[in-house]
């Protein structure tokens, strides 16, 4: 709805004008001389050319007004029409419709989540029963995940810097091969024990006895492997070491073994066991940190997903559903809230804008009739008495030059007829909406008053949904948690 900006104007009543056109005082002496208008006379030319002047300048401004008012009286049509209408009860539909239908959504999401759930915890249960497990299983969570992946890259890279640095000078290409190798064996240690750990040494916690023995035999081999790699590093480290005095007297940075001597300290590095091994304590050092580094990360594999093989993932699936069922909860009292939250705050839009806009548009509307039909009769009285005063102005005239007695009717004073000079009777289609001051703010107070109830019925209607929203999330809880 938009408010009426225009405004109605008036052209001023062109008394003098008329007067000098028509030559008034001139024609009056004349007239006079000739004893015209007779004494029997009912009237004369002039004075009928003057009525006709009003005339049309009445209709003129009749036809322009007319128009201007048929735009006001068509937006206060709209507006009365607008305002008798409850305008908060479609929100509350709408609220109810979106409510319910959000509220049927999720509940069919919680049914098929819990049918899962119940699935793969009937599944969980029999795992439990099958492989005789008397405790629920530690699942691997994302957290979990982060913490063991954290810790075997924490020790993959500490690992591969101490080995670097221990092996640098032992090594023919020096520092680059020194990396090279520490990294390689870093990698063993802790990347593939920590998949040993997972895949190998999980499985020896089997029901079964023959997957016990098998698995436990692949991880004594992984074992041997691990302890028997890290022993021929610290044996070659310290034999490294061992000819490194002989023939320099000591080890530094700046100076590494030929080919020969490389080859033929490795020879004898992969017989740790040997006597012509003498461990030297950096050597020692090199073996123990990496079997030590080794063990964490085969723990941390056997750790993370449950030590039983297997019961980590049927935990892991229950638990996915178990949190998507959480999450819908919370997704459900989110989405209902803002939902809520939304048709609120159009609901007071609505109100606001009723009484600040659409309703002072109305009582703006209503005024401007009112204003124009007093402007209408102020504007036609000022016509007559242009008129009267013109006519006046001749009757003296022609009464001083004239020697007979004049006509009667000049002792009749000039007037409009109340059919032209009453707005209610020129205007009969717009006179429905014109309204005293007291009409105006009758009428204003008892649409305030609908306003304000439809307003307030429909505040409760919103507040009983709300009940209904928290009793419905009440009965998902209790239908479908599951703690």
């Amino acid at each position: 709805m938009k408010q009426v900006t225009e405004k109605f104007n008036w052209e001023d009543f062109p008394v003098q004008k008329i007067e000098k056109k028509h030559d008034i005082k001139g024609v009056a002496k004349r007239e006079a001389l000739v004893e015209e208008p007779c004494s029997l006379s009912n009237g004369n030319v002039i004075e009928g050319e003057i009525k006709q002047e009003a005339d049309n300048y009445i209709h003129k401004h009749q036809t322009k007004l007319r128009k201007y008012l048929e735009k006001v009286e068509d937006n206060q049509n709209k507006l009365s029409s607008y305002l008798q209408q409850n305008h908060f009860d479609p929100i509350v539909n709408s609220l109810d419709s979106k409510f319910h239908s959000k509220a049927n959504e999720k509940e069919i999401a919680l049914n098929d989540l819990h049918n899962n759930y119940k699935t793969f915890k009937e599944e969980q249960n029999q795992f439990r029963k099958y492989h005789q497990l008397s405790r629920e299983p530690n699942f691997a969570t994302a957290g979990n995940t982060i913490k063991h992946l954290g810790l075997i890259l924490i020790l993959f890279l500490v690992e591969a810097f101490l080995n670097g640095s221990m092996l640098q000078g032992a090594l023919v290409g020096g520092p680059v091969e020194g990396v090279g190798t520490a990294v390689a064996v870093a990698g063993l240690n802790c990347l593939a024990s920590g998949l040993a750990g997972y895949y190998i040494f999980k499985k020896i916690n089997h029901l079964e006895k023959k997957t016990k023995i098998l698995w436990g035999f692949f991880a004594m081999v992984w074992t041997t492997f691990i302890v028997y790699l890290n022993f021929c590093l610290g044996a070659y480290r310290s034999k490294s070491e061992e000819v490194f005095q002989k023939i320099y007297g000591s080890a530094s940075e700046t100076q590494s073994l030929s080919v020969e001597q490389s080859l033929e300290t490795l020879s004898k590095a992969i017989t740790p066991w040997s006597s012509e091994i003498e461990f030297m304590f950096v050597g020692l050092m090199l073996a123990f940190v990496g079997i030590f580094f080794a063990v964490l990360s085969i723990i941390s594999g056997l750790l993370y997903n449950d030590t039983y093989p297997g019961y980590g993932n049927v935990g892991r699936k229950v638990n996915n559903y178990k949190n998507k069922i959480r999450k819908t909860f919370k997704s459900y009292a989110k989405d209902i809230s803002k939902l809520f939250a939304q048709h609120n705050k159009k609901l007071q839009e609505t109100f606001d804008n009723i009484r600040k806009k659409e309703l002072n548009y109305w009582d703006t509307n209503t005024n401007i009739i009112q204003k124009e039909f007093v402007n209408y009769e102020q504007k036609v009285n000022s016509v007559q008495r242009g008129s009267k005063h013109i006519i006046d102005e001749y009757r003296k005239e022609n009464i001083k030059v004239r020697k007979s007695s004049p006509p009667s009717y000049f002792d009749k004073e000039y007037s409009l007829s109340e059919e032209v000079k009453c707005p209610l009777k020129v205007f009969p289609d717009i006179s429905f909406h014109y309204m005293s001051d007291q009409e105006r703010e009758q009428k204003k107070l008892k649409f305030l008053n609908s306003i304000d109830i439809n307003f307030k019925q429909s505040e409760k209607d919103i507040e009983e949904l709300q009940n209904v929203s928290i009793n419905k999330q009440k009965e998902l809880h209790e239908k479908y948690n599951t703690n």
